[in-house]
C-alpha cells in the first residue's frame, strides 16, 4: 500500500516541478473533466491503473522508497527519539536519562551567551542522539544470539573426531556442518568485538559531557562543546552517513 501511495503522490525530479504531485493533480483534473465527458473517467482510470501498477511494482522504485523511509527514521526528531527510547530499558535507559540530565545542566550554564548556547545545543543534541543510537545497536547485538562459543567449539571438536569413523557421505555432511559452525563462531566473536567497541564509544560520549560539565563548573562560565567524537565502532559513522547506522546491527542479527 505504501508503494501505491508513494507512486500516486510522486513528484518528478526536475527543478521547478518537484513541489507538485503531478499524478494527483492529473487525477483531480480528470475527475472534474469527466463531468463534461464521462469517457474521460474510463480513459483516465485505465491510464492511472497502468501507471500505478507499473511504478509501484518496479524494484528500483521500491528500493528508493525503502531507502527514503530508512533515512527518515534516522533523522533526529522528537518522535524518532521517543520511538528509539521505547526500545531501550533497564540500565541502558538510565544511562541515557543521566546523559540528558547532564545535557540540561550544560545548556543552563550556557544560557548567558546566545551564540554559545545555540552552538552547545546543537553539539549536545548531536552527541545524545549518537548515544541513543549506539544503545539501540548495543541492544540489537545482545539479543541477536545467546549461543556460547565454548559449546560451539565443543560441537566442532566432536564432529571432527567422528569424521574418521564415518562413511564418505556422512563425512561430507559433517564437514559441511563443521564449516557452518565455524562461521557461527566467527560471527559470535565479531559480535563480542562490536559490543566492546560500542561500549567504548558510549563511555567516550559520557566522558566528553562530564569533562565539559566539570570545566564549566570550575570556571563558573560556559565552555564551548564540540560535537565531534571519533567513534571506535562501525555501528554509527558520521552525520553524513546516517543511513549506514543501525542497519549494520540488523544485518549482523540476520547473519547470527
Amino acid at each position: 500500500m505504501r508503494y501505491l501511495l508513494a507512486a500516486f503522490f510522486a513528484r518528478p525530479g526536475w527543478p521547478l516541478f518537484r513541489a507538485i504531485p503531478w499524478n494527483a493533480v492529473a487525477v483531480v483534473a480528470a475527475g472534474v473533466a469527466g463531468w463534461f465527458d464521462p469517457a474521460i473517467w474510463v480513459t483516465a482510470g485505465v491510464g492511472e491503473f497502468i501507471y500505478l501498477f507499473t511504478v509501484s511494482t518496479h524494484p528500483a522504485f521500491q528500493q528508493w522508497i525503502d531507502a527514503r523511509t530508512a533515512n527518515a527514521a534516522l533523522e533526529d526528531t522528537g518522535d524518532a527519539r521517543a520511538e528509539l527510547l521505547a526500545k531501550v530499558g533497564g540500565a541502558a535507559r538510565q544511562r541515557y536519562v543521566k546523559l540528558e540530565e547532564k545535557r540540561a545542566k550544560l545548556e543552563a550554564i550556557s544560557s548567558g551567551d546566545d551564540f554559545l548556547l545555540e552552538s552547545n545545543k546543537h553539539a549536545l543534541r548531536h552527541l545524545t542522539w549518537l548515544f541513543l543510537r549506539l544503545l539501540i545497536a548495543q541492544r540489537d547485538l545482545r539479543v541477536a544470539t545467546k549461543a556460547d562459543p565454548k559449546e560451539i567449539e565443543g560441537e566442532i571438536e566432536k564432529l571432527e573426531r567422528e569424521l574418521l569413523d564415518s562413511t564418505k557421505t556422512a563425512q561430507e555432511s559433517k564437514q559441511a556442518t563443521i564449516a557452518l559452525l565455524r562461521e557461527r563462531l566467527d560471527n559470535i566473536r565479531q559480535k563480542e568485538t562490536s559490543l566492546a567497541e560500542i561500549e567504548a564509544d558510549l563511555a567516550r560520549i559520557e566522558a566528553q559531557l562530564d569533562v565539559a560539565l566539570e570545566d564549566a563548573t570550575l570556571r563558573d562560565a560556559p565552555v564551548a562543546i564540540s560535537e565531534n567524537v571519533e567513534l571506535t565502532s562501525m555501528m554509527i559513522t558520521t552525520e553524513g552517513s546516517q543511513s549506514q547506522s543501525l542497519t549494520v546491527a540488523q544485518t549482523r542479527n540476520e547473519e547470527l
